[in-house]
């Protein structure tokens, strides 16, 4: 789930869109309905926030939903996993402040993408 207002945010789901071949990601803005349901279903307090990734029903936020989508990508992405070795309160405190000045850095949408049918069958 991402924040549908972002420009960073909408850099990922276009990086999602651009090398999930097996269309492994089902992708859905947070402003949305489903994205609001899922939201109270998994008790987010403040979504806009993190980028948030479900798997299996378990939750990841923060620099963890980025390394994990970076893993699932396959190679050369996945080797963003050597950034686990950093301590997670460090990661989250660069994940955070990007997140806290990303409007600044990158400001927001004011239109919506038109989507390709391929591109839909990455959405929920």
């Amino acid at each position: 789930m991402f924040d549908g207002q972002c420009n960073l945010c909408h850099f990922c789901v276009q990086f999602i869109l651009r090398f999930d071949k097996q269309i492994t990601f089902k992708l859905c803005p947070m402003q949305s309905d489903k994205g609001e349901r899922l939201l109270k279903a998994y008790q987010v307090d403040d979504p806009l926030s993190s980028m948030l990734v479900i798997d299996k029903n378990q939750l990841y936020k923060q620099s963890d939903a980025v390394l994990f989508i970076a893993t699932q990508l396959g190679f050369p992405f996945s080797l963003a996993k050597v950034f686990k070795l950093l301590p997670k309160g460090f990661r989250d405190g660069v994940y955070d402040w990007l997140g806290r000045n990303r409007y600044r850095f990158f400001g927001k949408q004011t239109q919506c993408k038109l989507l390709t049918e391929k591109q839909k069958q990455h959405f929920l």
